[in-house]
């Protein structure tokens, strides 16, 4: 396809160009270049790709792209290589999916192979048989295989002349009452309504000679009575404008400063325009100056991770941004750039472009897109601790297997009796138990301590780590337990002693209400008044605890997670645990107890007995009445006991 693209390039910078259209083509394996700058901003690539402007950011659309044509702030049209019309205004071009077997495309209008006129809204009924078509935002013109050239201007449409040899026409370009031809011989003739004979037939007046591109600057702001210019690229590479009106057919002046030019492309006018030479660049002619329009490259490369210090089995999404020197930022997705993993035993690139996280340990992960490179590390570790670290003769050790699979490596045995190899990355040991001489990469090494074994398990000097791998290796005598670094990554191998010490540190001062009793008032759902005992306080990975009762009857009870400052005030609450044992305090009958336990207020009932059956009240009043004392207790659910000498006599529930 791109070799066809290219022959089709090659053939109309050759004829002229496209009428208000451009291949995009590029040699097999070429640079990227622009085939065709549309506006100031929008560009069609060689690779079939284009470049439009969403009002905020330039945007780049992938694709298959081999014509353009529109305007920056108006939007535009494309063409596919396959025949397939797209549209844009601001943001990226959109097929249009009623329109294919698509040859040409101008502004607003698609020739179809068949010879039929479309635009978005459908066919145009009163065009057929068209060869060549070009259009501006008020004028359209075309030219019929049988050789009429057809325009559409302010009065409707009207037949300007006859071509004898229509195939020979290659370019076909229209202004306001103009419409100019450019034959494959160098020709240009521009048929114009106001230039008739004594029988009212459009005269064509021949303007060059020697020409291989022609393009109206139609955007013109001109003043009253003046005509639009046509740029004229020569053949010997000058580029000239035609004159005023009364010389509007004339080549009359020449652009100083351009040489060997082939096309040309208008921007605002005759004044401001692309100009393309023969060795396939653009170049900005503005009112003399002369800018060179650059391929849009990338400058900078930016790479970051979802998550940067993710746990051993997680995947980690990979964000790629490019700034691109015309300011476009543009996400790319991993299945478009090069990523490569420093160590790819610590982390694996998945089919989908993430990055799964194998073992414990720091790596760079390299990114390349648009020929720049950017890296970032990613540093992993455990979920949890791993365990039964040791300390023997002031030897630090660790349990060898879990602790190499837990960094990406493996461990196998060896065919040597008490023999154990050791592969991470790189790095391969060989080493036997008892032995002090090992084998590190295939040369000799000396251990500072033998790998020993014990219950089922084979145990390495830490320091091995240190010496093959290049971990930081530390005994934490506080905890007792073995912390083997790489970077930020950090993998911890406890004790058996360091559980109890890590618990006796997170408890601090709540060790001090284990062994204490307490009885239950109100507290989830435990049975009131029963006498619980705190066996242990447990700290979670939270930084939160949770309470172990144990009942006279041997039961635990463990209550949710809170907060250490919580416990405190939990402990000491009436409402949910009483510091006393309610039945020894209070000598009541069996229905009184009954009555309270169920937190149920019936006549008759003291004080002490409604305060332990419903809690303290929101409101009390107390009065005095013919030598008795009544007294008023409010609830916040608004329930009252009314009392009179400490008894109730009044219940509102």
């Amino acid at each position: 396809m791109k070799k066809l693209l290219s022959l089709w390039l090659a053939i109309c910078l050759m004829a002229g160009g496209f009428g208000g259209s451009s291949a995009s083509a590029a040699d097999e394996g070429g640079e990227l270049r622009i085939v065709e700058p549309i506006g100031e901003k929008a560009l069609l690539m060689s690779d079939g790709s284009m470049w439009t402007w969403d009002a905020t950011n330039m945007i780049r659309t992938p694709g298959n792209f081999a014509a353009a044509a529109g305007e920056d702030y108006r939007g535009g049209y494309a063409l596919t290589s396959d025949g397939r019309a797209a549209a844009w205004s601001f943001g990226r071009p959109k097929i249009l999916p009623n329109l294919t077997g698509v040859r040409q495309v101008t502004h607003g209008y698609f020739l179809k192979s068949d010879g039929t006129v479309w635009t978005e809204s459908g066919q145009e009924k009163d065009y057929a048989d068209i060869a060549l078509i070009d259009a501006n935002s008020r004028f359209f013109a075309a030219l019929s295989r049988k050789g009429d050239v057809i325009y559409d201007g302010s009065y409707g449409i009207k037949k300007l002349g006859n071509v004898a040899d229509a195939a020979s026409v290659v370019t076909l370009a229209v202004a306001d009452n103009m419409v100019a031809l450019l034959y494959n011989s160098g020709k240009v003739t521009i048929y114009d309504t106001a230039i008739f004979d004594d029988h009212g037939r459009i005269v064509p007046v021949t303007s060059a000679e020697d020409a291989v591109h022609i393009a109206y600057a139609a955007k013109t702001e001109k003043p009253l009575g003046e005509s639009d210019k046509l740029i004229i690229t020569r053949k010997d590479g000058s580029v000239w404008i035609t004159g005023k009106y009364e010389k509007r057919f004339t080549p009359t002046t020449k652009i100083e400063g351009l040489a060997d030019i082939v096309r040309t492309a208008p921007l605002t006018n005759e004044k401001r325009f692309y100009k393309q030479g023969r060795n396939g660049d653009w170049v900005l002619y503005d009112n003399g100056a002369i800018k060179p329009l650059k391929v849009p490259a990338v400058q900078s490369l930016a790479v970051s991770l979802s998550n940067p210090q993710p746990n051993v089995g997680e995947s980690v999404e990979v964000d790629i941004s490019e700034t691109y020197t015309n300011g476009a930022k543009i996400k790319v997705a991993p299945s478009e750039a090069e990523i490569a993993v420093e160590k790819p035993h610590l982390l694996k690139l998945q089919a989908d472009g993430t990055l799964k996280v194998l073992g414990v340990g720091e790596s760079k992960v390299a990114v390349t897109s648009g020929g720049q490179t950017a890296s970032v590390t990613l540093s992993s570790a455990l979920r949890h601790s791993l365990k039964y670290a040791k300390q023997v003769k002031g030897i630090a050790y660790v349990p060898i297997k879990p602790v190499i699979q837990a960094i990406g490596g493996t461990v196998t045995k060896s065919s040597e009796a008490g023999g154990l190899d050791i592969k991470v990355g790189e790095t391969a040991l060989k080493l036997k138990t008892g032995d002090l001489n090992a084998t590190l990469n295939g040369r000799p090494y000396r251990m500072k301590a033998a790998m020993i074994a014990e219950g089922g398990e084979s145990y390495i000097p830490a320091s091995l780590l240190s010496d093959s791998c290049g971990a930081s290796v530390k005994w934490n005598d506080k905890w007792k337990q073995v912390e083997i670094s790489f970077g930020k990554s950090v993998l911890t191998v406890v004790s058996a002693e360091t559980a109890a010490l890590v618990k006796k540190a997170a408890q601090g001062s709540l060790a001090r209400y284990i062994g204490k009793s307490y009885w239950v008032n109100h507290f989830q759902d435990y049975e009131r008044f029963t006498k619980v005992t705190i066996v242990d306080i447990l700290p979670d990975d939270t930084g939160d605890f949770a309470i172990v009762f144990k009942t006279p009857s041997g039961k635990k009870l463990t209550t949710y997670p809170m907060r250490a400052s919580y416990i405190p005030d939990l402990l000491g609450a009436s409402d949910t645990f009483l510091t006393y044992d309610p039945y020894k305090k209070y000598k009541w009958s069996s229905s009184v107890w009954k009555h309270v336990k169920a937190g149920e207020v019936v006549l008759g009932m003291t004080k002490d007995q409604v305060a332990l059956a419903w809690g303290a009240p929101a409101s009390k009043t107390v009065t005095t009445a013919n030598g008795k004392k009544i007294e008023v207790w409010v609830y916040g659910n608004f329930n009252s006991v009314g009392f009179v000498n400490g008894s109730v006599v009044l219940i509102y529930s």
